[in-house]
């Protein structure tokens, strides 16, 4: 119990000497991003938003979180109300792609960062309410999650704590 207090405790300190480091917030949006207006959080990894008029369903790329459906598994009350905080409706969030805009289910796949240069899909894996999801050939920041997955197992942070 105390090595996991501790664990966090040293995580939550990498966390913010990472953040003070990266200079100016909008500095880690990378360039390109498409900005889009959250409407709505429907889970731990996929909201409605907006571009202008048109309305987008997004999947956070290279990240999984307990299904609320049919029944919730452990965590995903959680999951949804990190991201609900991390992107409230009305706020201006930032996304890219990879390789494939995408999914079978035509959702939008996308990496997300707030209007202060967080980056979503990282931040729900840091905080163990997400766990890597790696599936090619949308990987371009899958051993940066799986380095902070390990990080956040290691620390019992979130889930990883409490399930």
């Amino acid at each position: 119990m105390i090595a996991g207090f501790v664990g966090a405790l040293l995580l939550a300190g990498l966390w913010a000497a990472a953040s003070t480091l990266r200079g100016t917030p909008t500095d880690d949006i990378p360039t390109g991003a498409v900005a889009y207006t959250v409407e709505r959080v429907v889970d731990g990894d996929t909201l409605i938003a907006r571009d202008g008029g048109d309305r987008l369903r997004i999947r956070l790329i290279g990240i999984d979180t307990p299904e609320l459906r049919p029944s919730p598994e452990c965590g995903a009350d959680a999951a949804k109300d990190r991201l609900r905080n991390l992107a409230p409706e009305g706020d201006r969030i930032w996304a890219t792609a990879d390789r494939e805009p995408t999914d079978r289910y035509d959702r939008a796949l996308r990496y997300l960062w707030t209007d202060d240069g967080d980056f979503i899909n990282e931040s729900l894996v840091a905080e163990g309410h997400a766990e890597t999801l790696r599936i090619p050939p949308n990987i371009r920041y899958a051993e940066q999650f799986a380095g902070v997955e390990a990080a956040a197992r290691a620390a019992h942070a979130g889930r990883w704590g409490t399930c």
